[in-house]
C-alpha cells in the first residue's frame, strides 16, 4: 500500500507501481490453449486473477493495487492532477515465442479508478470478462457490465483518472519462420521462432479529475493469446509444440497534484461524482 507524497502545502504527488511478472505459456501439439502456465517474479503477488489453462486466453491476467489517502479524505484535501507521467523499463514486454499465434495482438491496459470493480467477481474470469475490462472509463461505452462490477454499473470518466491501451505485435524482422525455409533443431521442427514483439499502439484517456481519498483502485489488464488458437487445423502452428515466455516490465504512473481551491460545493460535488455507484454486497477490493 503507497500514500501520497506531500511536496509542499498545496503540491502532492501520487503514484501507482506494477511489478515486473514472468509468464511462461506452453502448448501441446494439436492443441488450441496452452496445457501450462507459470508467473514469477515480484509481480506476481500482486496478481489479482488469470484466465486458467484449458481456456483460450490462458496466461491473461490482472495486476492490481490499492492507494491509501484516507489522510486526504481526514484533512478535506482535494487535488487536481496537472501533469501525468508514465514510465517503464522496457516498451515491450521482453522474451521470446516458439509455434505461436503470431497472428494476434497483445493488449495491455492501465486503469486508475477512483472507485473499484467488484474485485470478487474478477477472481475466476474467462476471456469474456477481460474484453470487457476494454471499454472502461466513458460514459455509457458499454452496457450495465454486471461480470465487473454486480448492479453498479461501469466506471465512468469522472471515476477514471487515467487509462492507458497498448497494443504489441509480433516483430517480423525477429520472426524466422518456414518461409524462410524449413528450420530445424535437431529432430524437431518448428514454424515460428519469434523474438521480442514491437509496440503498435498507444492511447490514452480518462478525466484527469480531482483526486480525493479514500482510495484510488489500480488496475493493469494483460490480454495475451500467444498460446491460444482457432480450432482449425489449416492454421498451422497447431501442429506444433509452443512455447511463449514474456516477461512484463514494471509501471509505474504518477500524478502531479495541486489544490484546485474548490467551493464546499464544488468539492461536495465532485466527491460524488467520484464515489458514487460503489459496488455493494461485499469486499470488493
Amino acid at each position: 500500500m503507497k500514500l501520497a507524497q506531500i511536496v509542499d502545502e498545496n503540491t502532492r504527488i501520487i503514484d501507482v507501481d506494477f511489478g515486473t511478472v514472468g509468464v511462461a505459456m506452453s502448448r501441446a501439439k494439436d492443441s488450441d490453449t496452452p496445457n501450462s502456465v507459470t508467473f514469477s517474479l515480484n509481480g506476481q503477488n500482486e496478481i489479482l486473477s488469470s484466465i486458467p489453462v484449458g481456456q483460450y486466453g490462458a496466461g491473461s491476467y490482472i495486476q492490481y493495487k490499492r492507494l491509501d489517502l484516507s489522510f486526504m479524505t481526514m484533512n478535506n484535501e482535494m487535488m487536481m492532477p496537472v501533469n501525468v507521467n508514465s514510465q517503464r523499463t522496457s516498451p515491450v514486454p521482453l522474451g521470446s515465442a516458439t509455434n505461436g499465434a503470431t497472428f494476434n495482438q497483445v493488449e495491455e491496459f492501465i486503469y486508475i479508478f477512483t472507485r473499484p470493480l467488484n474485485n470478487e467477481l474478477l477472481l475466476a474470469p474467462g476471456i469474456n470478462t477481460y474484453r470487457t475490462m476494454r471499454n472502461l472509463g466513458l460514459d455509457g461505452c458499454d452496457t450495465l457490465g454486471t461480470d465487473l462490477t454486480d448492479d453498479s454499473g461501469l466506471p465512468n470518466q469522472a471515476q477514471c483518472i487515467y487509462a492507458e491501451k497498448r497494443t504489441y505485435q509480433s516483430n517480423m524482422t525477429l520472426l524466422a519462420s518456414q518461409n524462410n525455409g524449413q528450420i530445424l533443431n535437431g529432430s524437431t521442427v518448428y514454424n515460428t521462432l519469434e523474438g521480442e514483439m514491437s509496440l503498435a499502439s498507444v492511447i490514452t484517456w480518462g478525466s484527469m479529475g480531482a483526486i480525493t481519498g479514500p482510495n484510488l483502485h489500480c488496475y493493469r489488464v494483460i490480454i495475451d493469446n500467444g498460446q491460444s488458437m482457432p480450432a482449425d487445423p489449416e492454421v498451422l502452428p497447431i501442429g506444433f509444440d509452443g512455447l511463449t515466455d514474456r516477461t512484463w516490465p514494471p509501471v509505474n504512473v504518477s500524478f502531479l497534484c495541486k489544490d484546485p481551491n474548490f467551493s464546499e460545493g464544488e468539492y461536495i460535488t465532485r466527491l460524488a461524482n467520484a464515489m458514487s455507484s460503489n459496488a455493494e454486497g461485499g469486499p470488493v477490493a
